[in-house]
């Protein structure tokens, strides 16, 4: 693909780019309407990239636009449209030695990446860019010039995680089909409901006796900060996972959650997100979150 496809390739480095930074600081999403064609022809290409040079200031960018799917957490695979933006940023330079050894400064412009996707079934789009206001006028162009309709600031909703289920011993209930033999709840980390300025952080490691749980009865007894009055702001669990066939040890997956928008989940592989997202989901832990996400 590298040496005869370079094109396609390019593409796949760029659906990694979206993906590995989706619902991290660098995201953002919209909704729009849904069933919108997104035209790839000369004169819409280039009203887009204009409308992009003159928010950016820039003298060169390049929009790659192409289809792909996205595969859910549940197993699905939606249907997208993904615009890759690059855009000439203002000069810079570097340390080189040049051809007779002596080190030297090269002036060069660096090159910014930043992309958005839109699903066609729900209207959704999701926006990747270094600072809030370039997300912004991004999401803007695109609806403008390439989906043809006005641009309204409805932003979708963050996945919200609440950690209070863990402030007492929880069993973890799971499907046996998939594998999960055990849930650890390795640490947590609490705030005062009255003082923002402190934390109290327990742990208890992985050949411990006995649940975090009873270690904090034991250590603290009636003064525990498993109570009332205190919020988990981040807890790290052990999933525990059978053998695969053929294997030599049993696996764990560690997750870190952290109050109210954090999960390490999208930094797993694709099997482990879905048995992730399932059972936080279960476990009341991954919930609806009405709020938008603001910087």
């Amino acid at each position: 693909m590298f040496i005869n496809a370079p094109d396609r390739f390019r593409h796949a480095e760029e659906v990694r780019f979206t993906e590995d930074r989706r619902r991290g600081r660098m995201w953002a999403g919209y909704m729009s309407e849904a069933g919108r064609d997104v035209p790839r022809d000369a004169g819409t290409v280039h009203a887009f990239v204009s409308a992009i040079k003159e928010y950016s200031g820039a003298a060169h960018v390049h929009a790659d636009i192409f289809d792909r799917v996205r595969t859910t957490h549940e197993g699905d695979e939606c249907d997208l449209v993904q615009v890759t933006i690059y855009r000439e940023g203002r000069p810079d330079d570097l340390l080189r030695f040049d051809d007779k050894g002596a080190l030297v400064r090269q002036a060069y412009r660096p090159v910014f990446e930043a992309a958005i996707t839109y699903e066609p079934a729900t209207g959704g789009l999701e926006v990747v860019a270094n600072d809030k206001a370039t997300r912004l006028e991004i999401a803007k162009s695109a609806v403008t010039h390439l989906l043809g309709i006005e641009f309204k600031e409805n932003r979708l909703p963050l996945r919200c995680y609440d950690l209070s289920v863990l402030l007492t011993p929880y069993d973890f209930p799971a499907d046996e089909e998939d594998g999960i033999e055990d849930v650890e709840v390795r640490e947590l980390r609490l705030m005062p409901i009255d003082d923002s300025s402190r934390r109290v952080t327990l742990e208890n490691m992985a050949r411990a006796d006995g649940t975090i749980w009873s270690m904090a009865d034991e250590m603290f007894g009636d003064r525990t900060p498993l109570r009332d009055g205190f919020v988990v702001t981040r807890a790290k669990l052990a999933v525990k996972l059978a053998r695969r066939p053929g294997g030599d040890r049993r696996r764990t997956l560690t997750l870190t959650i952290t109050w109210p928008h954090g999960c390490d989940l999208k930094d797993r592989t694709a099997t482990e997100q879905m048995i992730g997202e399932k059972y936080l989901r279960r476990w009341g832990i991954l919930v609806d979150d009405p709020q938008l996400l603001e910087d």
